[in-house]
């Protein structure tokens, strides 16, 4: 597990757990005594609750990122696909006679990094740089997530798109994307292609259901019903309910997006 990895981990555990603060302190202010208010009181409650919700989320993922990172089947399957594109890669530029001279060269160019293969197209020009997108759409059944360095308007780095590749790069993924089931996230220099995954089969879903289910949806339903008081607790336990439901819905339908 790198530096990086670990500063994701904390972000975002950090995001959460802002979030978990800030709604259980407003439930907290809204479940008080009409007249009876106090801040410091609820946000202490907030507080406590944040401070749980951000060290159960970065045990968790951080859980999650050693296994990824120390899964010997994870590591070889990437360095695999890796080697695979470096192969489809020199292919492509030996079918031209620009890219026979070309001094872009696939293993420098091929890298896994934070544990997503990054191809970084900068250098090419754009024919043939749509020509590799093509080869990765035709060779999608290898492939799961990647992402192409494709520059920003200017540059990459201290690295200069010229002629700039990201138009046609763009244009030829979003003709085939929906295609080869990639979901096209677009950054300021990079683009990911995310699988759009799987569906659960029916009987998968109703299994998660029956394990889900039974645990959110009466945890929803008591805690917003004691945090919403005395005077608000049909409405607080009413949207617990709902809450409970929407979640147990959402992992349920879950996608498998590792292909």
């Amino acid at each position: 597990m790198n530096r990086v990895e670990l500063r994701d981990a904390l972000i975002a555990s950090l995001v959460i757990a802002t979030m978990a603060t800030l709604v259980v302190t407003i439930f907290s202010l809204i479940g008080q005594e009409s007249g009876e208010w106090n801040l410091f009181a609820s946000l202490s409650i907030g507080i406590q609750a944040g401070v749980f919700t951000f060290v159960i989320v970065l045990f968790l993922t951080l859980l999650r990122l050693r296994y990824i990172s120390t899964n010997p089947t994870n590591k070889e399957d990437k360095e695999e696909t890796r080697r695979f594109l470096i192969g489809l890669c020199q292919k492509v530029l030996m079918s031209t006679t620009e890219g026979l001279a070309h001094q872009w060269i696939p293993e420098n160019k091929i890298q896994i990094i934070r544990g997503v293969i990054t191809l970084n197209l900068i250098g090419l020009s754009p024919e043939i740089a749509v020509s590799m997108v093509q080869s990765l759409v035709d060779n999608r059944t290898r492939l799961g997530r990647l992402r192409l360095v494709i520059g920003s308007e200017d540059s990459w780095e201290i690295e200069v798109s010229t002629p700039n590749i990201r138009p046609a790069v763009l244009q030829r993924l979003k003709i085939n994307a929906e295609r080869a089931q990639w979901q096209i996230i677009q950054s300021k220099s990079t683009v990911v292609l995310r699988p759009t995954g799987t569906p659960p089969t029916r009987g998968k879903v109703l299994l998660r259901l029956a394990l889900y289910g039974p645990i959110i949806v009466p945890s929803m339903f008591f805690a917003f019903r004691d945090l919403a008081g005395t005077e608000g607790e049909v409405a607080g336990g009413t949207f617990g309910i709902l809450m409970g439901v929407l979640l147990t819905a959402l992992m349920a339908s879950h996608r498998d997006r590792t292909g």
